[in-house]
């Protein structure tokens, strides 16, 4: 490598930098070490008579600094002796420059020679004119840490200084000069002098140098390079209080559908990529933690380094039979050559539901039984009297009035997380070590049991440790430990059954407990008060041990750009379950007798002992990969690189509930890539894997999946210059490639073996009526079913405006063909009661994607950052191998997966006459009052051939996130929303449309629907809810748009404000930061369905609620 000298012109001097930095993004420096480099890194060098200049060569072909120099500065030419032997090169630096006006400024591998400070200078010594006074400044980088060895140049002249260690210069001006401050990957910095006589100055990473390298399938590429989809996130943005990882991505990165179905302590999120392709088995994305196959939930975000998800084919055909549904790859953190870091973090939180249910009072919910029994038998269900005493809280053992959710629920719960790692190491040895624990509790108010705690919770430690060893210059080993332990406590019952009974049961029905101590239950229904202190509790236990030991060795002596590595993991997962079990004496009561005493009767046997059950579950799984890589720029302009790869994954179920179970579960497959660019302007992309399945009959295991993608960076072209102030950035690019998937549901296996069943038997006659039992099939093989395969396009752009916005786009469409079904077309006459599974699905998914960034630093003082994404997807089922329909609306295939359908709703019937004057419906009688549906098909009569399709599906088409961050002085203020639309589903319930049973025992419902109901006293024919009843009764509940409900949402996902103490202050403690912070999830949500978190999947709002949470935090480094 040349050295680096400055000319005393400063466009010369800015061409040379970049230059400079070209060459480290191609990758001949590619991995910037730490400053602390200088401290571990050792030369010898042995020199007689030679120059300054042959000193520089040398030191630079040992190691991999780079000297930067203004002409003129020093005489490169100067004779010299020198013999060292393992000496760091500020020994060697000392040496050279004794007895000289030079010294120098190490930062990272980059080494800054300029005049000493008494001198000022770095160019030729100018003379000091009349009108020149001292100025004074520092600068800093993006972070506010000093940057030392900053070009300070007056515009115009050679006259100019370096800072030094801790950022300072400083220098003889003119009030008319200009300053300008340069930094190496830094934009460059103007400021013109005038009064000022000190000045702070904030540098901003360039634009084109950010986010240099990307992680993609099996390693790392240059992010001007990749023209695969691929959307990436920091690890501080997806710092939240929340218990797992799969609940923080909703909204995050275009491409992400992420929805959190129940807020139940420790539970995480259903997600997927680029939403739903398929309707057969498996839709879950893969989720590669450190190139393994492991669950994101178990990794703490404060272990990430990157987070990135690979959604076309060129990013996912190298992992074949797994790539189908698109791959989160993670990678955690990792030592680097520094002296220890330590980093800790520590928060308290609080949390409540985002909507707390209103359900219908004592007075409504009387009303509303005394309106269906004086519709039933012209009789009051609650005379006067008896209205009163529930109203005023009279007896209430005997009249009841209780506010179930006030009784059952505390207003807040907790949260604690904390976190500590440790990061360093040498030249030899690096090493991060980390650990975590996180605490949540549920908000349900049990009462304090000597016997044990009902209270729900969930509890998580995190341990990890991921070392690196150089065992030579060209080998490095690397072992990364990991270690998670969960538990989990949860009611005697259900807590979505005490949820939903909380709600349903009736203020007027049950009193908690009877005032003499004695537990109530009523003769029919529960008591939701019983159900949470009194029926026992469950603990889940599980413990996950993860390891892997890779070895990766540089065949540089082989030929240049040439590595190898080589993998291997075992990772084991044991859970276990201890359910302690209670069913005590319970009462209801008669009434009182002449004493006044209460009268009870005993309505279930029961004891206080505890019966005690418990069950284990495990598995153990080993990977083995070993691959070559090949990287190397050959005149400058070719770079090519390449991929080969062999793995090997076994899964073992360690407690097999029967024999299939107990197979060992086995996938084999090869990959490889080979890529081109030239000059960084046109890029060329080959992926394949090729994997075989046991899932398949022989001859049908192994599949061949290849990718091909192509890009071209437009303004990377000479032409392009004069544009580039403006459009800094514009790359296009487009993929296509084939994809497998060889699940095929469930613990289902061997699809081309049959199964028999010895408790089965056959059905004989018309319409099956004779029973014969008998050894009948249970699964009939298929030796020709094979995989499942996406074919996937993707083109898009990546436009950048100003050096400062970034806008990033794409098309996709994705083709699923041999979807894993039953076969449903074969005639009943045929008499086959089971039919095979056979590779005839087809379904199309196809959408857009988008990302917008922007950033600016506004002044010394202010910055600011702005993000969003944009996902919009709607699949289409092709072919189902259903029966058609008479009507072509009642199939599935031309409409999207699990599309809703229902009648028509065209209000309420006002009279008898409506009535008698309206189609016939045919879901049993009907009254004034109830709903009133079209019939689409013109025959006269409503039925299940008038259901047609209606709005979107429970997942939504479209899902996006916006969110602006600002830095000013010590302070910082992030915010963040996401939301979802083209989102819908049907609601019902007794909460919703009264009960057909025990409606003195679960027949509550929502104070919205007491409030606009239909009633022979307010009989509006467009009231938002219908007539309610008692009796079963069908034509209400049946799915219509009456009952659709648009479940579209906007949400402060998060929000933070923090302040980071002076450094001048904490370090006089040997700190590095403290930071102190608020911090909140889901702080505000907007809808318009209002009965229940909308994103909750319930239709009936009976689930444990989403919760929102304020946190309390500090992070300190040292």
């Amino acid at each position: 490598m040349v050295n680096k000298r400055f000319s005393n012109s400063w466009s010369v001097k800015y061409r040379i930098m970049k230059i400079a930095a070209l060459f480290l993004i191609l990758g001949i420096n590619a991995s910037l070490a730490s400053s602390t480099y200088s401290q571990s890194a050792t030369l010898s060098l042995k020199a007689n008579n030679k120059t300054v200049q042959e000193i520089f060569s040398e030191i630079e072909k040992q190691s991999e600094y780079v000297f930067f120099y203004y002409d003129g500065i020093l005489d490169v030419n100067r004779k010299v002796k020198l013999d060292i032997t393992d000496q760091t090169v500020d020994i060697i630096l000392n040496q050279l420059f004794t007895g000289t006006d030079n010294t120098y400024v190490i930062k990272d591998r980059q080494i800054f020679i300029s005049k000493k400070k008494n001198t000022g200078l770095i160019g030729p010594l100018p003379l000091k004119a009349q009108d020149r006074s001292s100025f004074r400044g520092k600068v800093l980088d993006d972070l506010g840490e000093p940057l030392p060895g900053a070009a300070i140049l007056v515009a115009g002249s050679t006259r100019g200084v370096t800072t030094d260690l801790d950022g300072s210069f400083e220098l003889e001006v003119n009030k008319s000069d200009k300053l300008v401050i340069s930094y190496l990957g830094m934009e460059d910095q103007e400021i013109v002098i005038g009064n000022q006589n000190d000045v702070v100055i904030r540098m901003k990473p360039k634009a084109d140098e950010l986010e240099e390298v990307t992680v993609v399938a099996y390693g790392k590429q240059k992010k001007a390079s990749v023209i695969g989809a691929i959307s990436t996130i920091t690890s501080e943005q997806l710092q939240v209080p929340v218990a797992k990882l799969s609940t923080s991505l909703a909204g995050q990165m275009a491409g992400i559908v992420a929805i959190q179905r129940t807020g139940e302590p420790g539970a995480g999120a259903d997600f997927w990529i680029r939403g739903i392709s398929s309707f057969g088995a498996n839709n879950t994305p893969l989720i590669l933690v450190d190139g393994i196959e492991r669950s994101m939930d178990l990794v703490d975000p404060e272990d990430i380094a990157t987070f990135s998800i690979l959604k076309d084919a060129t990013a996912t055909a190298l992992y074949g039979v797994r790539g189908a549904n698109g791959i989160v790859l993670i990678t955690t953190k990792r030592g680097r050559e520094a002296k220890p870091a330590i980093n800790a973090r520590v928060e308290y939180g609080i949390s409540n539901p985002t909507v707390t249910p209103k359900m219908a009072n004592a007075s409504q919910w009387m009303d509303y039984y005394n309106d269906i029994t004086l519709q039933g038998n012209g009789q009051l269900a609650y005379q006067p009297v008896e209205y009163d005493k529930h109203v005023n809280h009279t007896d209430p053992d005997l009249y009841p009035n209780v506010d179930w959710w006030d009784t059952t629920f505390r207003n807040i719960s907790n949260n604690i997380r904390a976190n500590v790692n440790v990061s360093g190491g040498g030249k030899s040895v690096r090493y991060y070590v980390a650990g975590s624990f996180y605490s949540e509790n549920g908000i349900f108010k049990p009462v304090k049991n000597p016997q044990y705690d009902p209270q729900v919770g969930y509890k998580k430690i995190n341990f990890r440790a991921n070392v690196d060893i150089n065992v030579t210059r060209l080998t490095e080993l690397s072992l990364s430990l990991s270690n998670q332990y969960e538990i989990k406590n949860r009611l005697g019952v259900a807590m979505e059954s005490v949820y939903n009974n909380t709600l349903a049961v009736p203020s007027v029905a049950v009193v908690p407990v009877f005032s003499d101590g004695s537990l109530s239950r009523p003769i029919v229904g529960t008591n939701p008060y019983l159900d949470l202190n009194y029926t026992g509790y469950s603990a889940d236990f599980w413990n996950n041990a993860q390891s892997l030991i890779s070895l990766t060795q540089d065949f540089s002596f082989i030929t240049p750009g040439l590595k190898g590595n080589a993998k291997f993991s075992w990772d084991a997962r044991n859970e276990s379950t201890l359910d302690k079990r209670k069913s005590p004496v319970t009462y209801d009561a008669l009434g009182r007798d002449k004493e006044g005493n209460l009268i009870l009767h005993q309505n279930r046997d029961g004891n206080d002992f505890l019966s005690l059950a418990r069950s284990n579950r495990g598995a153990q799984t080993w990977n083995f990969e070993t691959s070559l890589t090949y990287d190397q720029v050959f005149n400058d302009d070719h770079r090519v690189n390449g991929l080969f790869l062999f793995n090997i994954r076994e899964y073992t179920n360690n407690f097999p509930t029967d024999y299939i179970a107990a197979f060992a579960n086995r996938n084999i497959g090869i990959a490889g890539r080979a890529a081109y660019s030239f000059r960084d302007k046109y890029f060329a992309e080959f992926n394949f894997g090729y994997n075989g399945s046991e899932n398949f009959a022989p001859g049908k295991r192994f599949g061949f999946f290849p990718s091909g993608a192509l890009g071209y960076m437009i303004s990377n072209e000479d032409f392009w210059k004069s544009l580039s102030s403006v459009i800094s950035l514009l790359k296009i690019k487009g993929s296509y490639g084939e994809i497998g998937n060889d699940k095929i549901g469930g613990d289902r296996r061997f699809a081309y073996n049959t199964e028999m069943q010895y408790t089965g038997g056959w059905n004989f006659g018309r319409d099956q009526a004779k029973w014969i039992g008998g050894i009948a099939t249970g699964h009939p093989g298929n030796p020709n079913v094979s995989w499942e395969t996406a074919k996937k396009t993707d083109v898009g752009f990546e436009l950048g405006l100003f050096h400062r916005i970034k806008l990033s786009a794409d098309y996709f469409k994705e083709k699923r063909e041999g979807i894993y079904i039953q076969q449903q077309s074969i005639p009943s006459v045929v008499g086959i009661n089971v039919t095979q599974y056979v590779n005839l699905g087809k379904m199309q998914n196809q959408g857009i994607d988008m990302t917008l960034e922007y950033e600016q630093q506004v002044n010394d003082e202010l910055y600011i950052s702005g993000r969003g994404n944009f996902t919009f997807n709607r699949n289409k089922v092709l072919y189902d191998d259903k029966p058609s329909q008479q009507w072509p609306y009642l199939n599935d295939v031309g409409f999207p997966m699990d599309q809703h359908r229902g009648l028509v709703a065209i209000g309420l019937f006002e009279s008898e006459k409506d009535i008698a004057n309206s189609p016939t419906q045919t879901f049993g009688p009907v009254r004034p009052g109830d709903i009133k549906y079209r019939d689409i098909d013109g025959n006269g009569i409503i039925d299940s051939n008038d259901r047609v399709p209606m709005g979107y599906t429970t997942i939504p088409e479209i899902n996006y996130g916006f969110g602006v961050s600002l830095r000013w002085r010590r302070f910082d203020l992030s915010v963040f929303f996401q939301g979802a639309t083209h989102v819908g589903r049907m609601i019902g319930g007794s909460q919703v449309y009264g009960s057909d049973g025990s409606i003195l025992s679960l027949g509550n419902f929502y104070e919205e629907v007491a409030e606009n109901r239909w009633t022979e006293w307010n009989p509006d024919p467009n009231a938002k809810y219908p007539r309610m009843w008692m009796s079963a009764f069908d034509n209400n509940k049946q799915q219509s748009s009456y009952w659709w409900r648009d479940m579209s949402y906007i949400r402060l996902k998060n929000a933070e404000i923090g302040y980071s103490l002076p450094k001048e202050l904490i370090q006089k403690i040997g700190l590095s930061t403290i930071r102190f912070y608020i911090q909140g999830v889901n702080l505000l949500t907007f809808s318009g369905f209002k009965l229940w978190d909308p994103e909750l999947n319930t239709g009936t709002g009976g689930l444990y609620p989403q919760m929102r949470t304020a946190a309390i935090g500090m992070n300190v480094n040292f």
